[in-house]
């Protein structure tokens, strides 16, 4: 071998060497990065000119990081829904009490609760303006309970809806990103060129798109990664998909509609609590329809306020009302609430204003009707027997607390489980520091020996010119 060749196979071979410790220096410094995988420097060997880097590579678990997305999907729809269901459960919460200690009660329980226990009192002394004020006042509360929790419900689904589009954005934003990746990954492979900064990246914003939509992914052989749902839908490849959201609908390429692909992630959990399916019966998975089911069993409760009495049930409070007799003067005759649903419910405005009082003849017939069992309540979602006017209030609002209870169990094991995941993918693929110290000592030595190899074909080439000279 020629001091030409020797020396070209030197030099090849620190560019190696060089290379490969600014990889470990790389990897090291981004030890605590979450999105860093361990990268890497191959080289070839060839007989003339020795050693070269053959290519630039990162670790990488394919089947761990599927499951991971899966993982991650899953947790972003139990996270929303968690998160609206406290809503939900704030909503129908609880009274305000003179001790953090008592047992809270659920306001629409306490409503009812309040305008019972006011009739009880106007039944014992039905001459007291005070206890005929206090049935106003606290049927008027009943009404306002009700009217706050229906435009509570309407005022979630308007925020959903606007965390729908706001979701779409944001995904169509990380499609963006990793077509701009593809781009930029597949440019550099064609010129042999480092990628792995670039695909942990691309990683990265796989990642948050997971979280958001269910996805499934394929790599191509040029480096780029396509991405699609699971039923096949194209979101990017080659090109870019964006998404759209419209009445319910999500729509994809070519303005295809892909809502029932969109199973979980935020975007799934949302779409689940704002779905309605009217008039067909509501879905029997309680974290579906919910806004649908929740304003149903409002309306159910209100309608059963001013409806008149069901075959076999006990004499409804309306027509308590309105059948006793005599009418005094100066009394309502008929409608102590009128309306037919949670908007509408509303005392009789004559109480209100003070121009009639509560007929005293149906005040007895009033507490029956508000104490006697065995009613039925058919609503979107729940159906309660042999039930109170008070017990359908404590029937909804322990339905939706179960409901609740359950899904921040279901988060909390499932974020338990992802986290459980990205340790790890991360012991699998990530940066090991005592594994890049020993990598790096190697790299050293073998630097300063290739170095050494350098210097003394130098000292060779200067003995060879001093003799020739």
């Amino acid at each position: 071998m020629s001091l030409f060749s020797a020396l070209n196979t030197a030099a090849n071979s620190l560019n190696v060497i060089q290379a490969g410790i600014q990889v470990v220096s790389e990897n090291m410094n981004n030890a605590t990065n979450a999105d860093r995988t361990k990268h890497t420097v191959s080289q070839t060997t060839d007989p003339l000119s020795g050693v070269s880097i053959s290519q630039y590579s990162r670790s990488v678990d394919a089947a761990l990081q599927a499951q991971l997305h899966g993982t991650t999907s899953e947790n972003g729809m139990q996270q929303v829904l968690s998160q609206y269901m406290g809503q939900i459960g704030n909503l129908l919460g609880s009274t305000l009490s003179n001790s953090a200690s008592d047992t809270a009660t659920p306001k629409l329980t306490q409503a009812f609760q309040d305008f019972t226990s006011s009739l009880q009192a106007l039944s014992a002394a039905p001459e007291s303006a005070v206890a005929q004020n206090q049935v106003v006042q606290k049927a008027q509360a009943l009404v306002q309970t009700i009217h706050t929790l229906s435009a509570g419900v309407d005022q979630m689904a308007t925020q959903a809806k606007s965390d729908i589009t706001q979701t779409v954005t944001s995904i169509n934003t990380d499609l963006t990103q990793i077509d701009q990746f593809n781009a930029t990954i597949t440019a550099l492979k064609s010129s042999n060129q480092p990628t792995a900064d670039f695909e942990d990246q691309r990683d990265a914003t796989l990642r948050d798109l997971a979280s958001k939509i269910n996805i499934r992914t394929t790599l191509r052989d040029d480096g780029s990664i396509a991405v699609f749902t699971p039923t096949g839908a194209t979101l990017v490849d080659g090109t870019t998909t964006q998404l759209s959201y419209d009445k319910g609908v999500i729509s994809g390429a070519g303005g295809a509609d892909i809502t029932a692909a969109v199973s979980s992630g935020k975007l799934g959990g949302l779409l689940d609590l704002v779905a309605d399916n009217s008039p067909a019966p509501a879905s029997g998975d309680p974290t579906t329809e919910v806004f649908r089911k929740l304003k149903s069993q409002l309306n159910a409760i209100a309608g059963a306020l001013t409806g008149s009495t069901q075959a076999g049930q006990p004499t409804s409070i309306t027509d308590a009302y309105n059948n006793a007799g005599p009418t005094n003067d100066g009394e309502l005759d008929t409608g102590l609430f009128t309306g037919s649903d949670a908007g509408t419910l509303a005392v009789n405005k004559s109480l209100l204003n003070g121009t009639k009082t509560i007929k005293q003849s149906a005040v007895n017939a009033m507490v029956s009707a508000m104490t006697a069992t065995g009613r039925t309540l058919t609503a979107d979602g729940l159906t309660l027997t042999n039930v109170s006017y008070g017990g359908m209030a404590d029937q909804v609002g322990s339905n939706w607390s179960t409901i609740q209870s359950n899904v921040n169990t279901q988060a909390t094991t499932t974020s338990s489980f992802m986290n459980t995941l990205q340790t790890r993918y991360a012991s699998s693929t990530g940066v090991n520091m005592d594994e890049e110290v020993a990598n790096l000592q190697v790299l050293q030595r073998n630097y300063s020996a290739t170095a050494r190899v350098i210097s003394v074909i130098g000292q060779m080439f200067d003995a060879l010119s001093q003799a020739v000279t």
